[in-house]
């Protein structure tokens, strides 16, 4: 199961990098909606200001309403449609699309995380018009950024996590959460969860987010809202590996998703239709988005058809095995050659370069036309430019332009003055021009000029190699802080978290609650005979029923729940948005399953019972400590009682 990451650690991990966040307008949107006095008409000024999210948001209010209900045209029905909450997080996804397109880890995919992240968006949606476990805007937010955490890791730490793709992709049985997990002491998914929580979506939102890609180990309850989320997750999640996948992949992949959509009540005919209309979706949001997509599959062929599972793993490890081409990452040596474009000179001066030039030392293009330099010079990034300074006025505003890509603003630029003035020294300057030459072009004075930019270009290459090189130790400094962290928030016999840590966690689950208002419980475990045990057997077998008691409880509890251990014999659970109907048949599951295990100890095999206690946290209580002290007080009475039993101090008796 997924556990939570510490929010502590996590705002070190935003401290120590450069986490995906929203910019501009976006963050403006954001403010507003947490605002409690905002009215629509301010909204919607501040998202006039983005005219590409406001077709963004107009598409997404008609797409949530479906096809029966006139049509959203203006941003003011679209934030009557959408609500604060929703147009939040839109803001928020699809800034970070916009801003998070390209990247520094050259084994990421970036434009096929997006692509897949916008088939997950739409098919939420459309699984949530018919399910009804969220808002169908909410859904389809939440299953645009159920991802991140995958750019987190590729914004964080590109060289670590471009070599765990590569590891994938040369072993596709490895596990990606497990190489994360060895390699960052967390996963994209815990990290993911964590930006959201950061965000401010809801928990019963982000638990299901956390464990998407490992459902087998997590046991919501049949009925809850957090089983419907997670259902539609995962199935969505198959829409989208449907949908990038070779077309030989399909049919198997297809079963796959009948089999995921029967569990959540859809027919075989319904289903079809939901997944041609997220297919039509899919392109027409990717020409919005300018996202690259595919013809939508056959769904209603491939419902039909079956394809030998063998050929499924065959083609998917094939797949993983294709590598986006990328630099060797280097150090850059003293003899490295750096492109240079010429244009516009004439052909005597193009003979003096090559002549005057090494070309182990620059890699020499040359344009006569000046339109089509500009052309190449995209084309090509030339880290040197030579230019004729002809047409100094479309020239001037051409190179001002370059010198705001990312890079034109290291380029090296020389310019040729038919003759020197001040006028002229002045316009080149202001254009960008670094160094200068007045034809005739004096061979001596071109190699002294281009060797002395060549000097710059490589200083500035070493200076970002160690830059990189810094980045990639504070990258590893944060991991193993991290770790640190955890070995001192863990409780070193059972694995479970400490009392520290339980501390930390209350507080913080404390101040989360009060604020937004969500119920939080708290359950002391009391182990009944724990020290009969130690007495008779000794601290040995006492630390194997340690161990396995712990096992047994953790087993049981929702996702979002933690247990602790405070010392001795107790334990504490943490309950975030639970009541205390929901706190008690937690704390009922709890019992049981204590009560029901044998302790395997090499020899006898001995039984253990608990005690519990819960509270949940009501307006009178003033601090955090109150509710700790209800809680102990109900496994103290529960002791009282006969132990093996769950008491509630809030009710009048006992629980069971």
């Amino acid at each position: 199961m997924q556990q939570p990451i510490d929010m502590k650690r996590f705002e070190q991990i935003k401290a120590a990098g450069d986490l995906p966040s929203p910019r501009g307008v976006a963050i403006a949107i954001i403010r507003l909606t947490q605002s409690p006095n905002v009215s629509m008409a301010d909204l919607a000024q501040a998202i006039k200001g983005d005219p590409a999210f406001v077709g963004r948001l107009i598409k997404a209010a008609n797409s949530s309403l479906g096809a029966s209900k006139r049509a959203v045209v203006s941003v003011q029905d679209a934030l009557m449609v959408l609500g604060l909450p929703a147009v939040r997080t839109m803001a928020l996804g699809f800034s970070l699309l916009s801003n998070y397109r390209k990247g520094a880890c050259e084994t990421f995919d970036y434009e096929r995380f997006w692509s897949s992240s916008l088939v997950m968006a739409l098919s939420m949606q459309a699984l949530a018009l018919r399910v009804r476990v969220v808002a169908a805007d909410e859904a389809f937010s939440l299953g645009l950024l159920a991802r991140v955490g995958e750019l987190a890791l590729a914004t964080l730490y590109p060289v670590e996590f471009g070599r765990v793709l590569r590891e994938i992709a040369v072993t596709p049985t490895l596990g990606q959460l497990d190489l994360e997990e060895k390699a960052f002491a967390m996963t994209h998914c815990e990290l993911g969860a964590a930006m959201l929580t950061d965000w401010g979506l809801p928990e019963v939102m982000i638990a299901p987010v956390r464990c998407h890609e490992t459902p087998e180990f997590v046991s919501f309850a049949e009925s809850s809202r957090e089983a419907g989320l997670l259902q539609c997750l995962v199935l969505s999640r198959a829409m989208a590996q449907l949908c990038l996948s070779p077309e030989s992949e399909h049919a198997n992949l297809m079963l796959t998703m009948l089999r995921l959509s029967s569990r959540l009540g859809i027919s075989h005919g319904d289903f079809i239709a939901l997944c041609e209309n997220v297919g039509r979706e899919w392109e027409e949001w990717g020409k919005l988005l300018l996202l690259e997509t595919r013809p939508a599959p056959a769904f209603s062929e491939l419902s039909s058809t079956r394809e030998p599972p063998a050929a499924e793993t065959a083609r998917r490890s094939q797949e993983r095995a294709v590598q986006r081409p990328g630099g060797t990452g280097e150090e850059f040596m003293d003899d490295e050659a750096v492109r240079v474009l010429v244009i516009g000179t004439n052909k005597d001066e193009r003979a003096c370069m090559r002549a005057t030039l090494d070309s182990a030392a620059f890699l020499i293009t040359e344009e006569d036309d000046y339109d089509q330099g500009i052309e190449r010079a995209i084309d090509l990034q030339p880290q040197l430019m030579v230019v004729a300074w002809g047409r100094e006025g479309c020239w001037a505003n051409w190179i001002r332009a370059l010198r705001d890509t990312r890079f034109g603003r290291s380029m090296y630029l020389l310019v040729l003055l038919d003759h020197l003035d001040e006028e002229t020294l002045k316009k080149a300057t202001e254009a960008g021009a670094d160094d200068f030459l007045v034809r005739p072009i004096c061979p001596s004075a071109l190699a002294l000029r281009m060797q002395t930019g060549r000097r710059m270009i490589l200083l500035q290459l070493r200076l970002e190699h160690e830059r990189e090189e810094l980045r990639h130790f504070a990258a590893e400094l944060a991991i193993s802080n991290r770790r640190l962290q955890e070995a001192a928030m863990t409780d070193v016999l059972t694995g479970v978290p400490n009392r520290r840590y339980a501390i930390d966690r209350l507080y913080m689950e404390w101040a989360a609650c009060a604020r937004h208002h969500r119920p939080l419980a708290v359950m002391v475990v009391d182990l009944d005979g724990f020290k009969e045990i130690n007495d008779a057997h000794g601290h040995d077998v006492g630390d194997m029923a340690l161990r396995q008691v712990a096992d047994a409880l953790r087993g049981v509890l929702r996702a979002q729940d933690v247990l602790c251990r405070m010392g001795g014999d107790e334990f504490v659970v943490i309950c975030p948005d639970a009541d205390l109907g929901a706190a008690l048949a937690c704390a009922e599951r709890l019992r049981a399953a204590a009560a029901s295990l044998e302790i395997e100890t090499g020899g006898p095999r001995l039984h253990l019972s608990v005690s519990i206690g819960v509270a949940v946290r009501d307006e009178s209580m003033p601090v955090m400590k109150t509710l700790i002290k209800l809680a102990d007080q109900g496994a103290f009475l529960a002791k009282a009682r006969g132990r093996n039993c769950v008491v509630a101090p809030q009710l009048i008796g006992p629980a069971s």
